[in-house]
């Protein structure tokens, strides 16, 4: 009896279970709280209630890693070249004694790939390398710490700029960064300190003792100057280099020694905007041997010329020489001042000439034709359309700032900001070769398929067999 009623008890907590006759086909309803009439009908596919997915279980095949990364990912592409490159000087910074340390190229991978992201400091990669399957791939699985990351760029700052090297190395052997011409930009970039602490900082010890006050369109910021030439032909940055002077005239000469120091040879020519336009400047880099194309500006009397002794004439041919006497601006600066020699009396052109009474004031020791020698490359039949060439010199930094978000720099002290723009320029210019290499097989396959074309009419079966890495040519932003 006790086990009758028991079996009665548990009936009672199912929900009631109607039959409705409607057609015939049957329908049995769940109902639970107000009942359901006959003239509802429920979808066949339709569940009584709603239902969520479980967790996953381990499986007895674990799977591989790497195996969510495609093949022709960015991921895949820096770990091959990595491997391809001689970096034997990576192990080399590495003792016998103590634990056993990482690999430096899966460490090094990591890094250029979180630069990409904008991921940079030591605490976002290991995080990246715990949770992300690109990262867990470049690094074999294995989950370095913050600390690990940090060290690990403090002790490859030395050896930057023979990475470099070894990059543009390998883009000469796929015929890039032949490094004939090169335009020259710099982009301010703000450093770890804010101006207002930089400013309460004055008195006592600064938190970035390096980094300087600069002014950027406008804008105030205590940070770095960052320079580099890059490759007009295909866009690579042949030359980097950073700097805590905001002045880009005395910036030409850096940006063009660091194109001979990681390229091997320095450029034919050098453009520039005219905020590189010196007398110094252009002095020092013809000194290398280098042609300067640099924008000129409004201040250059157009009238005055350069004569075929190397010297600056005015209109009816007087050689402009220095005066005895200097002269000095509102900023204290000392600058000599150059007239026509003989002056402008009992010169025919006294009445029409635009130089009559005026002078041409160069910083004290440069050399004043060298802004007249400048000038006259700008606009002669040899380098035209360099004025135009000289905007691929932004785009870097366009990518800087708006895709790779580096906003501004995480180390303190120029030493440890070089290191963190050195290795970004390394992860911009391997993205390049990949992408120049995109560039060259959707070529090839688009003559192959535009030649089938041209003889059947017919687009071959294999159109819609490309590779993944071919795929990825629709979406080229994505390398």
């Amino acid at each position: 009896m006790k086990m009758l009623f028991f079996a009665f008890s548990e009936l009672l907590r199912f929900p009631v279970i109607r039959l409705c006759s409607v057609d015939q086909d049957s329908l049995f309803e769940s109902v639970e709280g107000e009942p359901v009439t006959c003239s509802e009908k429920v979808p066949r596919q339709a569940r009584a209630g709603s239902k969520f997915r479980g967790p996953v279980e381990d499986s007895l095949f674990p799977e591989v890693l790497g195996a969510r990364v495609p093949e022709g990912h960015l991921v895949r592409e820096i770990a091959r070249m990595l491997s391809e490159m001689d970096l034997d000087f990576l192990t080399r910074m590495y003792s016998h004694r103590g634990g056993v340390p990482y690999q430096p190229h899966n460490l090094l991978g990591v890094v250029l790939y979180g630069m990409t992201r904008g991921h940079r400091t030591g605490r976002e990669l290991e995080q990246e390398c715990i949770f992300d399957d690109r990262y867990r791939f470049l690094m074999g699985g294995q989950t370095p710490d913050d600390r690990t990351f940090d060290r690990f760029i403090e002790r490859i700052e030395p050896y930057l700029e023979k990475l470099l090297q070894k990059i543009l190395s390998a883009a000469r052997g796929r015929g890039m960064a032949k490094g004939n011409e090169v335009a020259i930009d710099g982009c301010k970039v703000p450093g770890s300190s804010s101006w207002w602490k930089h400013r309460a900082d004055s008195q006592e010890k600064p938190s970035d003792p390096d980094a300087r006050l600069m002014n950027s369109h406008g804008r105030r910021m205590v940070g770095y100057n960052a320079l580099a030439a890059v490759d007009t032909a295909d866009g690579l940055i042949v030359g980097a280099e950073l700097v805590n002077d905001q002045n880009d005239f005395h910036a030409a000469p850096v940006a063009v020694k660091a194109v001979g120091s990681q390229l091997g040879e320095l450029p034919a020519v050098a453009i520039a905007d005219s905020g590189f336009e010196s007398p110094a400047g252009i002095a020092a880099v013809e000194d290398m041997g280098v042609d300067t194309v640099f924008a000129c500006r409004d201040n250059l009397p157009e009238c005055l010329v350069q004569n075929e002794d190397g010297h600056v004439v005015c209109p009816v041919g007087r050689v402009l020489v220095k005066r005895p006497t200097t002269k000095t601006q509102s900023d204290g600066r000392v600058y000599d001042v150059y007239r026509p020699e003989k002056g402008c009396r009992g010169c025919p052109l006294t009445k029409t000439c635009p130089f009559k009474g005026k002078s041409v004031e160069v910083p004290v020791g440069d050399d004043p034709a060298a802004r007249f020698r400048n000038r006259e490359r700008v606009f002669s039949q040899a380098y035209d359309g360099s004025m135009t060439r000289r905007r691929g010199a932004e785009t870097p930094f366009a990518f800087l700032r708006r895709h790779d978000r580096f906003e501004r720099f995480r180390g303190r002290c120029l030493k440890m900001a070089r290191a963190e723009y050195f290795l970004w320029v390394a992860s911009y210019n391997l993205r390049k070769i990949l992408r120049r290499a995109l560039e060259g097989f959707g070529h090839i396959f688009g003559a192959v398929l535009a030649a089938e074309w041209a003889k059947t009419r017919r687009w071959p079966a294999y159109k819609m067999q490309m590779p993944s890495v071919a795929l990825k040519l629709a979406h080229p932003a994505s390398l």
